[in-house]
């Protein structure tokens, strides 16, 4: 009776343990849904040291900013630009209502596409930024401290200035 007591305990911790990283990703469903949606759109991978550009970003904490998640793809090829509108609703499907749109931009000329969402979290404010150009695209998640980003609304110069000379103070974080 011992024996399949270990037994089951054995293969609950193991089942807990094998879906710790699907259940440590689901925070940042939109970021992977996007990501892999364009991967497959253009049949390309984002760069491969945008992972570590990520980590040092967080590690860097640039004025007010908390956290970043970073995938930049180059080389695309424009003939397969998903239309605009299937983008747009596609976007808005993954979001989902809690972030609201922000900016949107098409620009048809420049075949250019936009969009940045944002929502409240907590006492911190999350942005997410996908843009699609003519042959690169970008997807930034960031989590940001909105008094930080409130100073920097006010004095954007003086806080330019700041952080070009390292100058982010601990409450900026």
């Amino acid at each position: 009776m011992k024996r399949n007591s270990r037994l089951t305990t054995s293969l609950l911790l193991l089942g807990a343990v094998l879906s710790l990283p699907g259940f440590l990703r689901a925070g940042d469903r939109e970021f992977a849904a996007i990501v892999q949606r364009i991967q497959a759109h253009y049949h390309q991978r984002p760069l491969r040291f945008m992972g570590l550009a990520g980590f040092f970003a967080n590690r860097a904490h640039p004025q007010g900013v908390k956290s970043i998640k970073l995938a930049v793809f180059e080389d695309l090829d424009p003939s397969l630009h998903p239309p605009d509108a299937d983008f747009d609703a596609f976007l808005q499907q993954v979001v989902g209502p809690d972030f609201r749109p922000f900016v949107r931009v098409w620009s048809r000329r420049d075949r250019e596409q936009t969009f940045v969402y944002a929502r409240e979290l907590g006492r911190d404010f999350e942005m997410l930024v996908v843009t699609i150009e003519r042959d690169e695209a970008c997807v930034v998640k960031m989590k940001l401290n909105p008094d930080a980003i409130s100073r920097w609304i006010e004095e954007p110069e003086e806080r330019a200035r700041s952080s070009a000379h390292g100058g982010d103070s601990e409450d900026d974080r």
